[in-house]
């Protein structure tokens, strides 16, 4: 993830006139309490037209020539594959072309290992999965947490955890006025959809265990040093005897960094976690994207000899 940048913007809008600010701000407040209790209604109704009155797929664009509970079509859907990667074994990152027959951990695992014992994805965050993804977190299209909550259940049956014992699933949580602005958490949606999908008493949701104690800023844009102290304790435990001497899994949508899943990991060790998982349905690949770099970096060398030598 590039370092992001800043832009100050200066405001003269304290040399308004108190009176004129004060209702200004009133206004505002109105507008925005009005929004957040028509968003409920609003997000069912769009739910409701993505069934009754179904359009084009909103992945390929095509038109949709079946009623679906979500806007996309059945190519799109059956395009969801688990990612096949050669991947580090505890953080999950694709060790692609520096890694050899006996390594297992990727260089960022090598020098600190991260507060969980290892992480699963379903796939790659491109595609069709970044889309459906986006169609919920972006869209409110909740519906697409059920297909998603389906694929993520593929990975965790599929893995040994809490083979012995049942495990904790708890979803990252969002800060109350995060929740309140999107209408819900997108990561309680989809372990929800998941432990719905595993059945039986391998896995307990606990959505309560673990809050957010304060806002924090989006990750997107910032240094991994400004991400670590972005997530620094804004995490709290709410019930440390529940989870003391428990296999936990922690639910997110998407692992970028790692950053926010390890700070969850790290107080859930602290109150005494037995083992700790990580998983998500979809993951941003670095070692892939460092695959690309090269191949196009021989092209690039490739294509330059090729200049040489016909100028020489």
């Amino acid at each position: 993830m590039l370092p992001g940048t800043w832009r100050v913007v200066f405001s003269s809008s304290g040399d308004l006139a108190p009176e004129r600010a004060a209702v200004r701000g009133s206004g505002l407040r109105s507008r925005l309490w009005t929004e957040a209790a028509w968003r409920p209604l609003r997000i069912a109704i769009d739910s409701i037209a993505a069934v009754v009155l179904p359009s084009d797929c909103r992945i390929c664009n095509r038109a949709l020539v079946q009623l679906s509970r979500i806007p996309v079509c059945t190519e799109c859907l059956n395009s969801l594959t688990p990612a096949d990667v050669t991947a580090c074994s505890v953080c999950g990152e694709a060790l692609g072309f520096r890694s050899s027959g006996s390594e297992t951990l990727c260089g960022v695992c090598r020098r600190a290992h991260p507060r969980f014992d290892f992480a699963l994805s379903f796939g790659s965050y491109d595609g069709a999965l970044r889309r459906l993804v986006h169609l919920l977190k972006y869209e409110q299209f909740r519906p697409a947490a059920n297909v998603l909550g389906a694929k993520l259940a593929e990975v965790l049956r599929g893995s040994e955890f809490a083979a012995d014992r049942p495990a904790l699933v708890i979803p990252v949580p969002l800060h109350p006025s995060k929740r309140r602005q999107r209408g819900f958490n997108q990561s309680e949606l989809i372990a929800r959809r998941a432990v719905q999908n595993l059945g039986g008493s391998r896995f307990e949701l606990h959505p309560g265990n673990l809050r957010r104690g304060r806002a924090t800023l989006s990750q997107t844009g910032l240094t991994s040093h400004q991400r670590r102290e972005n997530v620094r304790g804004a995490f709290i435990v709410t019930a440390p005897a529940r989870v003391k001497d428990r296999n936990v899994v922690i639910i997110d949508d998407v692992y970028t960094t790692g950053t926010t899943l390890n700070e969850c990991a790290r107080v859930l060790r602290a109150a005494g976690a037995r083992q700790i998982a990580v998983a998500t349905v979809a993951r941003v690949y670095r070692a892939v994207a460092e695959i690309v770099l090269h191949e196009v970096s021989n092209q690039e060398r490739h294509a330059a000899a090729l200049v040489e030598a016909a100028a020489g």
